[in-house]
């Protein structure tokens, strides 16, 4: 298998988030859509088959997503610190897929009787686009504020033209706070 660094969670995590997402925006159009009278008849109805097929791809795609995360939970190296927030992301990621997930089979259910899109499941997805959004944000915060997961970056050798005004830069500025720990003792 093709050896991904840290591992594969972050592909899947993206396309999971980005389906939802457009299966969400593609839902709240069609619902909205005759009321304003933007749209034909059959451009809402695009809508929502595009809304439809959104959802039950991510459902799907919630199983890889949440099988390559706890193999991460497991395996990116971590401090006490970072693993508390692991736990959070962890917490609110698992339920966030389950009720994705559910949200696929009732949009199938809701299909195969050929039924509307009605206010309860238009909660439901918002809610859902919610719990999405914030499990994103805890997932962005172990990356971007914690460096989990991430390569450290090359130490400049200050030939390259970037590097001008980098003087006052510390040289660790690039590392996470656990390797400049490592590096002090």
């Amino acid at each position: 298998m093709i050896e991904i660094i840290p591992n594969w969670h972050p592909i899947f995590v993206h396309f999971f988030v980005g389906l939802f997402s457009a299966s969400f925006a593609f839902y709240v159009f069609a619902y909205l859509s005759p009321f304003f009278k933007f749209f034909s008849v059959n451009t809402i109805s695009e809508f929502e088959i595009v809304a439809r097929w959104c959802l039950w791809v991510a459902g799907l795609v919630a199983i890889p997503t949440v099988i390559a995360g706890l193999y991460a939970y497991n395996t990116v190296s971590h401090d006490a610190i970072s693993h508390a927030a692991m736990t959070n992301h962890r917490n609110w990621a698992i339920p966030t897929a389950i009720g994705i997930m559910l949200l696929a089979l009732w949009s199938i259910g809701r299909y195969r009787k050929h039924k509307t899109v009605t206010i309860i499941f238009i909660t439901a997805i918002l809610l859902m686009q919610g719990m999405m959004l914030s499990t994103a944000w805890r997932g962005a915060e172990l990356v971007f504020r914690y460096g989990l997961g991430v390569m450290s970056l090359p130490k400049s050798n200050g030939d390259h033209h970037h590097a001008e005004g980098m003087a006052n830069v510390p040289e660790h500025a690039g590392t996470s706070e656990t390797e400049n720990h490592d590096h002090e003792h």
